[in-house]
Formats: structure tokens, C-alpha cells, sequence
């Protein structure tokens, strides 16, 4: 069973480790170069008491992708942490993440989502791509991030 639901405190190890094994994919290591990765050891209250949510997506029982919204300013939210382990990506559920992300952000207010992301990460760059998302270097956060993303939530 696949599926996508709100971040419990209970799942924050598994978040934690997902997240170190897919940045570790890309070179990267977990703690260093975003302050925001501290801030998944305190889920959900991290994101949900500061204006923010996070999910997870599971398949066969087994917590396998994330993704947060975070609010920057009157009306723009920052998609955060939305990584997949390689065996779960292609199988729709970064597309029900992103779906569910930008459902709740529009039902708070939000008008644009930005994002920032690596260079190596070829395919989340066509996933964001494909889905609405442009390039803005100015949407950069993170320091171990290259590329920055705007989406305009009016136009679709």
C-alpha cells in the first residue's frame, strides 16, 4: 500500500535517516550546508508551530519519501526535505507529495512556492520542471544548494 499522511513524531528516525541516505547519494551530508535539517529532529512541531507542514510517503508500510512546507513571507512557501529513496522514485508518489504540498499551501494563502536544489539532483530538477516549477537563483537558501525555483500557484 502507497500512500501519503502528516508527519508523526514517531516517524522522525526514519525521516532522519532518508534524509542522510539521499543526500549522502549526492555527496552531501546531512547537518551541513542547511540549517533546515535540524529542524526535521523536531517534527511535526518543527514545521507545524512556525506555520509550516510536512508529510510522508510510505509504500508496503515503510516510510520512503518526505516533504515540508515551510511559509517565507505573506503568501510564499518554501518546499523543504522532499527526497525519495531511489526505489520509490518513478512510482507517482513525489507527484502526491508535490500535490499535496501545493494543496495545502493554497489553502493557506499561498500564491507562489520556491525551492531550492543541487546541481546533482538531475531528476528532482525535471521533476520541478515538469511541474510548473522555473528557474530563480534568487530562491537560493541553502549552501549546499546551486539551482533556486519559483512556482506561481495562479497560474496553475
Amino acid at each position: 500500500m502507497n500512500g501519503i499522511r502528516p508527519v508523526a513524531a514517531g516517524d522522525v528516525p526514519a525521516v532522519v535517516a532518508l534524509v542522510t541516505q539521499v543526500l549522502a547519494e549526492f555527496g552531501l551530508e546531512f547537518g551541513s550546508g542547511s540549517a533546515t535539517d535540524d529542524e526535521l529532529r523536531e517534527l511535526p512541531g518543527s514545521y507545524q508551530e512556525r506555520g509550516g507542514a510536512f508529510w510522508v510517503a510510505t509504500r508496503d508500510g515503510a516510510l520512503v519519501g518526505t516533504c515540508g512546507v515551510f511559509p517565507l513571507a505573506a503568501g510564499t512557501f518554501e518546499v523543504r526535505k522532499m527526497y525519495l529513496l531511489p526505489a520509490a522514485r518513478g512510482l507517482g508518489l513525489g507527484a502526491r507529495l508535490l500535490d499535496a504540498a501545493v494543496a495545502w499551501a493554497r489553502d493557506h494563502g499561498a500564491h507562489r512556492l520556491v525551492l531550492d536544489t543541487t546541481e546533482q539532483m538531475t531528476r528532482a530538477i525535471a521533476f520541478y520542471e515538469a511541474h510548473g516549477f522555473v528557474r530563480d537563483d534568487a530562491q537560493r537558501r541553502g549552501a549546499r544548494c546551486s539551482r533556486g525555483y519559483v512556482r506561481d500557484l495562479a497560474a496553475g
